[in-house]
């Protein structure tokens, strides 16, 4: 089979799935269509570009190779390791169980705190602890992705929040 084939092999496998989305939502309320419907409609459309682009688009010279990359010129990362693989010594000297403790208390964090400073607290606390802000930016960026999660969720799509298990105590 050629390639050409399998590309539109694989196009109308997504048309009839986003087609397959767009028909469940018929069944659905109105709020309740506001994100499915609009993304299948929205993948249709790129989907039909892409048919479009491949049949149309295209002379018959052979694609060129976008990642083509020579191996011998990437260095190594020690020892014989690839440089991608990650050592014990980088994930730091909780590695893996510490990764787990992180997504546990934002588990943690939601069900007690609520879902907005639960998302402010682990998303500062993140990007300060970890290096990758100062205290002032770390802050700043906690602060809008808290208003836009907010933007999102309350305003747009108006749901009502989870207050955590200490929400009674504010209200």
């Amino acid at each position: 089979m050629s390639r050409r084939a399998q590309e539109n092999l694989v196009s109308l496998a997504l048309l009839l799935l986003f087609g397959m989305v767009v028909w469940l939502c018929q069944d659905f309320g109105p709020r309740a269509r506001l994100i499915p419907l609009p993304l299948a409609v929205f993948g249709i459309v790129l989907t039909l570009i892409q048919l479009v682009w491949h049949n149309l688009g295209r002379d018959t010279a052979p694609p060129a190779e976008m990642i083509s990359v020579d191996s011998a010129a990437i260095p190594g990362g020690g020892e014989g390791q690839p440089r991608t693989e990650r050592t014990e010594e980088q994930l730091g000297r909780w590695g893996e169980a510490g990764a787990y403790a992180i997504v546990g208390l934002l588990l943690v964090l939601v069900f007690t705190a609520g879902i907005f400073p639960a998302v402010f607290l682990f998303t500062a606390a993140y990007l300060i602890l970890s290096g990758y802000c100062s205290l002032q930016r770390g802050l700043a960026y906690a602060t809008v992705l808290t208003v836009a999660v907010y933007l999102l969720f309350v305003v747009a799509l108006e749901m009502q929040p989870y207050h955590g298990l200490l929400g009674g105590l504010w209200s």
